[in-house]
């Protein structure tokens, strides 16, 4: 497996730069306003940190809709660097984004019997699950997933979280605040202990491999084959052209959106291999905002109610 940057120390440096496909994994991703009680299955000085490019077109369906794919640059500082092979780059101008990745569970918050109202008390958590169809069958599976999030908006924040206690060590309430460029995610930590994954885990990574997903991101073949033949006037980035001048190419297409894989049983079934598109709902707009000086309210004032909630929430209190 390539030697990518880990650990909160990368984190902590990809959050302070300016903002600048391949394989199926399964990705959580959040609505505005939206909370998901998730247990990280990774230390903080395992999360990883790349150059990605994301919702690139390398071609046309059937059907006529664009055929999205990602790639892991090159030019990761922890691969090859400057000199590192990135067509995306050199003939396209598609700058790449640094993104964190971490493999976690969806946990479900069991309730104290008799408990009611918007302070349910918390007693526990049982594994989230979802469903999907393989070989004509509906399977039932715990919710497995990667969270791919922006250093600045998710990871550095949980970073802090880890100076107190090991982040793999504590069930968090994950909310996401805001929409697009004021995109934050508050962590409110509860009291319970984490789950006993390990069986679940093993079952799911014999479907999902982790190290052949970022490898084949990484690979610099794939990107020469899928990249290579487009035309020179191609466009290859979801976020426009590759000179984006005032009013042109500037407002992000709008696919029609699917249900993610991250779906709840109780919510419906999904397919184990979705199209590319699925990635899109709820994706954060980083890339689309680059160089945007718009100064979102401090933290303090935007969470404090937030904050607030968290007291009900550590022994228990309805999401």
């Amino acid at each position: 497996m390539a030697q990518f940057r880990r650990g909160a120390e990368a984190v902590k440096a990809a959050a302070q730069r300016k903002s600048g496909g391949g394989k199926f994994f399964p990705v959580f991703r959040w609505k505005a306003g939206e909370e998901k009680y998730i247990q990280f299955l990774m230390p903080m000085d395992d999360v990883l940190t790349v150059l990605m490019h994301k919702f690139i077109i390398v071609g046309q369906r059937e059907s006529g809709e664009p055929q999205y794919e990602r790639f892991i640059s090159r030019r990761d500082p922890m691969l090859d660097g400057a000199d590192g092979y990135d067509e995306l780059i050199d003939r396209f101008g598609v700058t790449p984004t640094e993104r964190s990745i971490i493999l976690a569970v969806e946990v479900e918050p069991v309730y104290a019997a008799g408990s009611t109202g918007r302070r349910k008390e918390i007693e526990g958590f049982d594994l989230a699950e979802i469903q999907f169809e393989k070989d004509g069958d509906t399977v039932t599976a715990p919710n497995f997933g990667l969270i791919e999030e922006s250093p600045k908006t998710f990871f550095n924040t949980l970073s802090e979280y880890n100076d107190s206690a090991p982040i793999d060590e504590v069930i968090y309430a994950v909310k996401r605040v805001g929409d697009g460029t004021d995109t934050q995610y508050v962590f409110i930590p509860t009291d319970s202990e984490v789950l006993d994954v390990d069986d679940e885990l093993a079952e799911f990574e014999e479907r999902f491999d982790f190290d052949a997903y970022l490898d084949e991101l990484a690979d610099e073949d794939r990107m020469r084959e899928l990249i290579g033949p487009l035309p020179d006037n191609a466009k290859v980035s979801r976020y426009g052209g590759k000179k984006r001048g005032k009013g042109e190419d500037t407002e992000e297409e709008k696919p029609k959106q699917r249900r993610a894989s991250s779906r709840r049983a109780t919510r419906g079934k999904t397919d184990e291999e979705p199209a590319e598109e699925r990635d899109f709902e709820n994706e954060d707009a980083d890339e689309k905002a680059a160089g945007e000086k718009k100064k979102a309210p401090s933290r303090s004032r935007r969470f404090a109610g937030l904050r607030e909630e968290a007291k009900s929430k550590t022994r228990g209190g309805a999401a």
